[in-house]
């Protein structure tokens, strides 16, 4: 699977390079140039040539943009000059009726010229275009009017003058009265300008009034996030118990073969399931005092070993062991060793070397889904190195030929 993905990025990346180098700015010589107001480019470009046996050499130039001529220019000019009127408008309908913000654009796209405007009275249009018409006149609204430059960056420049009619901007009812009500705060604030501080209106327009400040309930993210956090521990809870349970399994199929290989060897060693089943356990216990690993088969055998100490009958220890375990392999060993009760133990070894033949088999096959599952992780990390390379390639590919 890596190799396919490998060889599938290499393909990829192959066919970006092939379509950008077809895409090169240099073919038979020949240097393409920017369009008017596009700006100047750095080219590079490698040139053989130059130097014996074929060398290269890497040579680098400015490509300014395509410039008019002074007739083209001109008429240039005269186009965008007719073009400003309506780039300017925004979302006003006309020239004799502006309410909304103004669109003034500092440079044209089309030519690449640069407009600077200019006026008298800056207390009717901002220098961002937002229009202040609450003083014109609703009927006859207010003449102004706006000086354009239009330059085209070499000293040629066009003055045009855009004759306007201000009206005042169309707000609802709420808009109005949330505008005066803010010219009665502001007028408080001014005329309080000598003192500590000033008080809010307690009425306006015969309506009590009240006041909250903003953002006192800025810190309610704390209880979203107390919220998050609870709902990740939860999960995260889950998550360690399922895998703490997956692990546990693993590990019961992993000893399971090794468990049914010792049962027969002391069965075959002349002595009793019981017998053989406390020496495991006293082994087992004899190896965790030195220091020994923690095994979840034989903690449930050493319950079962202390369960027969106790009086509780073989055959329902073992049962309650193979309850324990949970898994399929324990519950035949259970039957397996409930039915020894009945046939003795020369019929146990021969069933005990059959299991004991799946049993290798099925940590064969467990270790070959170990090995899997660790490739399987590998791909991450492999996906990340494919996604730097990548970018590695095609950045500098973008910036040398586009």
């Amino acid at each position: 699977m890596a190799e396919l993905l490998c060889i599938f990025g290499g393909v990829i990346l192959f066919l970006f390079m092939e379509s950008a180098y077809r895409k090169a700015p240099i073919a038979d010589g020949y240097v393409p140039r920017n369009t008017y107001g596009q700006g100047e480019e750095t080219v590079k470009v490698m040139v053989r040539g130059l130097e014996e046996e074929g060398k290269e050499l890497e040579i680098q130039f400015q490509v300014k943009e395509r410039q008019y001529t002074r007739e083209q220019a001109q008429a240039a000019m005269e186009d965008l000059a007719e073009r400003l009127r309506e780039i300017i408008l925004g979302e006003n309908p006309d020239l004799s009726h502006i309410q909304e913000k103004l669109n003034l654009v500092s440079r044209d796209e089309q030519t690449g010229f640069r407009i600077r405007y200019s006026w008298g009275e800056a207390d009717w249009i901002g220098y961002d275009g937002t229009v202040y018409g609450e003083r014109a006149d609703p009927e006859k609204g207010y003449p102004f009017t706006i000086k354009a430059d239009i330059s085209d960056g070499l000293g040629m420049i066009r003055s045009i003058e855009i004759p306007l009619r201000i009206f005042p901007p169309n707000r609802s009812r709420e808009e109005e009265e949330r505008r005066g009500f803010a010219e009665e705060i502001a007028r408080r604030e001014e005329e309080s300008r000598l003192d500590e501080g000033f008080y809010l209106p307690g009425e306006y327009q015969g309506r009590v009034v009240t006041y909250r400040q903003k953002g006192g309930r800025d810190h309610i993210w704390l209880l979203a996030l107390g919220i998050l956090l609870a709902t990740l521990l939860h999960a995260r809870g889950k998550e360690e118990i399922r895998q703490q349970k997956k692990k546990r399994e693993r590990m019961l199929l992993l000893d399971y073969s090794g468990l049914v290989s010792k049962l027969q060897i002391f069965l075959g060693a002349g002595m009793t399931v019981r017998t053989a089943w406390e020496r495991i356990v006293l082994d087992y216990q004899e190896g965790r005092e030195k220091g020994g690993e923690e095994r979840p088969v034989y903690e449930e055998m050493l319950q079962t070993y202390y369960q027969i100490q106790s009086g509780v009958a073989e055959g329902k220890a073992y049962e309650e062991f193979g309850r324990r375990c949970m898994l399929q392999p324990y519950w035949k060993l259970a039957g397996l060793l409930e039915q020894n009760r009945k046939t003795g133990t020369k019929n146990l070894r021969f069933l005990l070397q059959t299991e004991m033949a799946d049993a290798f088999e099925q940590r064969k096959n467990l270790a070959r889904r170990q090995g899997e599952e660790a490739a399987t992780k590998l791909l991450i990390p492999l996906f990340l190195m494919l996604g730097i390379v990548m970018v590695i390639v095609v950045v500098p590919a973008f910036l040398t030929f586009y």
